[in-house]
């Protein structure tokens, strides 16, 4: 058996061999050794949970570990920005330079509703389901029903702490009410709930907010229903149960600024808004970085709104909009230096020198030479054309024709 022979023996051999081997490894993935990592390049991972952030990311940097921040959950015991939950868990062992997945807590801040013109039970019941503490005072009120809340101690759309207090003036009534007189009910529907109460006021009569529904196509403050039809007599001291519109459905706006323009996008959407995005280059603030939103965090506004971010692509460069101005998907941009504009000209530069410099780069030209007149090109005689294979019509239009267009 010559070389060539032995050689074309062993390929072949080869190629039967590894196929078989291939699929021995995909049949058994278990029995692949797993990689073990020497003493030096393992590590344990620490306890995070309940850490602040900056706690965590100290304790990360002694372990050699690396950090990785989802999105905050809103948690009523834990303080914002301590870690909730870790991924791995604690005791896990990992190799040096991993990544720990955490989750932090937003806080335990809520916004405080509004329960004015509320039954006292019903505007309990509302706070104390978001985790405020309820108090109460009393005091007389012409126009607030009894037992029906004045005011409350914190203004609605305020944030504050879970199981702050919140002091509710609830209402008494008013002395001068004489049970023995009676009165007419009016038609309140389609009017505005303060303007009801101050007609049913003049009567000794009270208007009691009982429901509320938030409708877009009936403004805010508008009264739904009344469930003591117009043209009724009651006597002083009755109080009229209303429905009150809403309006649309609000929400509050989140904080963007300095997130990712994914966190961002993320953070808009979960709160029932639409992300715009505008891209401007920008000398400190990262590439996909919120610079600024054109409608402030916590303002409260129609769900389904639309809020501006103004985002960064890192240092000034050309930008190539791929997506328009909502910036779906990123755009890309060019790295060249940029060349000055025309605009970018100062006119204080003297033109002179530009004008100097051209002697050193065009060449003089000697003396003694002298520049021959151009040539003429040869006028050649251009023949006739026969006109024996024309019609008679066209002969004449072609004997017409030198009188008048040049030849």
């Amino acid at each position: 058996m010559n070389h060539k022979n032995i050689i074309t023996a062993v390929f072949c051999a080869v190629c039967l061999v590894i196929p078989v081997i291939l699929f021995i490894i995909n049949a058994n993935p278990e029995q692949l050794p797993e990689k073990v990592y020497s003493a030096e390049e393992q590590v344990t991972v620490p306890e995070f949970l309940y850490l602040s952030e900056e706690e965590a990311r100290a304790k990360s940097a002694e372990y050699d570990l690396k950090i990785i921040e989802k999105e905050k959950i809103h948690h009523p015991l834990i303080p914002e920005n301590h870690i909730l939950t870790q991924s791995p868990s604690a005791g896990a062992v990992l190799h040096r330079g991993d990544a720990v997945t955490l989750v932090l807590s937003s806080g335990y801040t809520e916004y405080v509703p509004d329960v004015s013109d509320m039954p006292k039970e019903k505007a309990s019941e509302k706070l104390e389901s978001l985790g405020f503490l309820v108090s109460y005072q009393e005091r007389p009120s012409d126009l607030v029903a009894p037992d029906s809340v004045i005011t409350q101690s914190i203004p609605a759309d305020t944030k504050i702490r879970i199981g702050s207090e919140i002091i509710l003036t609830v209402s008494t009534g008013r002395a001068d009410t004489d049970h023995s007189v009676s009165e007419i009910i009016n038609n309140y529907i389609g009017m505005d709930f303060q303007k009801a109460k101050t007609q049913l006021a003049e009567q000794h009569l009270y208007a009691v907010q009982a429901d509320t529904v938030y409708d877009p196509d009936i403004p805010n403050g508008t009264v739904i229903s009344q469930n003591i039809p117009a043209g009724s007599t009651v006597p002083q001291g009755t109080c009229i149960q209303m429905k009150i519109s809403l309006g649309q459905i609000t929400v509050h706006v989140p904080d963007c600024s300095g997130k990712n323009v994914s966190e961002a996008r993320k953070l808009l959407e979960d709160a029932g808004l639409t992300c715009m995005l505008v891209y401007i280059p920008s000398q400190s603030a990262p590439l996909d970085t919120v610079i600024s939103q054109d409608i402030p965090p916590d303002t409260s506004i129609a769900k389904g709104s639309k809020i501006w971010l103004t985002a960064s692509v890192g240092k000034p460069s050309y930008v190539i909009s791929t997506g328009g101005w909502s910036g779906n998907p990123l755009p890309s941009f060019n790295t060249e230096p940029e060349t000055e504009s025309e605009s970018d000209f100062s006119p204080e530069e003297p033109v002179t020198d530009l004008y100097e410099t051209a002697p050193e780069i065009i060449p003089e030209l000697p003396e003694n030479i002298e520049t021959a007149p151009p040539e003429m090109p040869e006028i050649f005689n251009i023949p006739e054309p026969e006109t024996e294979f024309l019609t008679e019509s066209a002969s004449q239009e072609y004997q017409e024709a030198p009188e008048t267009a040049p030849f």
